[in-house]
């Protein structure tokens, strides 16, 4: 159960898996490629060393989230297990969890590379990541970390979203100071400054942080895919304040912006407004842009 034989297999529900190179590092977890040795598929797997029962609780949140799901642009949690307390590493336990492995990589991957999207393909793909959101959305849940290195492409029109151990209930009511300092302080350690939504730098007592958060971090991967980069990756890249960037309200678009029709530019300044509530829903961003797709295709 959950046993590592040697230090490169592990044994997940009666499945042996070989594990062949580290692909990623959390806060407390790590990612692995690695290999069913029954039929040699390739798998991505998450070992999480929990140090404390917050961090239990952590790791059993995140596996409910996965379970809440079933939907072709959102991440299957294939299996998943718990190995037996370790004191001599000081953990209290490790968590398994096996996920497909996407030969193609991330969205992040992709701008990395440069590579340009044409309209079609465009529309098609942030859509694809749309109806994930929707889904999450629907179910009263918000993702809350959003962003390019969390989007696996199937190909070019078809993302996956992953990792759910920032998914929190939709809305959240802030009644107390030290509510609002918590719900920051945990922003600040669960959501990619990038592409953090302006309400969760600065949070008021008495507020409500809504899923639309989602909806700003999906108006930075929007412009990201038109641009190959986020809207305050180069302010990141300087060192500056990347929150007063985004609480200023203000989005430099590159020359060639003119490229993509404006349904697209309009749609992603929308989602990218300083107002929760001045941004549409993950329902109207998927009506608009079906109807740019449409026209794209008819063009095309």
């Amino acid at each position: 159960m959950g046993c590592v034989c040697g230090r490169q297999s592990v044994i997940i529900q009666g499945q042996k898996f070989h594990l062949m190179q580290q692909i990623g590092e959390g806060s407390f977890s790590y990612v692995f490629e690695a290999r069913n040795t029954a039929d040699s598929h390739q798998y991505a797997i998450k070992k999480m060393s929990c140090h404390t029962d917050e961090e239990e609780r952590r790791a059993r949140d995140e596996i409910e989230n996965y379970q809440r799901f079933s939907h072709p642009n959102l991440v299957s949690l294939l299996y998943h297990e718990q190995a037996q307390y370790n004191p001599n590493a000081h953990v209290t336990s490790i968590v398994w969890l096996v996920f497909p492995y996407f030969k193609n990589g991330s969205l992040q991957n992709v701008f990395d590379k440069q590579i340009k999207f044409s309209t079609r393909v465009l529309l098609d793909l942030f859509l694809s990541i749309c109806e994930g959101v929707r889904q999450i959305h629907e179910k009263q849940m918000a993702h809350r970390d959003l962003k390019p290195s969390n989007i696996m492409l199937l190909n070019n029109s078809h993302g996956v979203i992953l990792d759910f151990g920032s998914m929190k209930p939709a809305s959240i009511s802030i009644t107390t100071r030290s509510e609002a300092q918590q719900w920051q302080d945990w922003a600040e350690e669960n959501c990619c400054v990038q592409y953090r939504a302006p309400e969760l730098f600065h949070i008021e007592t008495n507020s409500l942080i809504t899923c639309q958060t989602d909806i700003f971090s999906l108006g930075g991967i929007l412009y990201a895919c038109c641009f190959g980069k986020g809207p305050f990756d180069d302010v990141y890249s300087r060192g500056d304040s990347v929150a007063l960037a985004i609480a200023s309200g203000r989005i430099e678009l590159p020359v060639q912006s003119s490229t993509y029709p404006s349904i697209i530019i309009d749609t992603m300044l929308a989602m990218l407004h300083t107002e929760p509530d001045q941004r549409p829903t993950i329902t109207d961003i998927i009506d608009k842009l079906s109807t740019a797709s449409r026209l794209a295709m008819d063009i095309a």
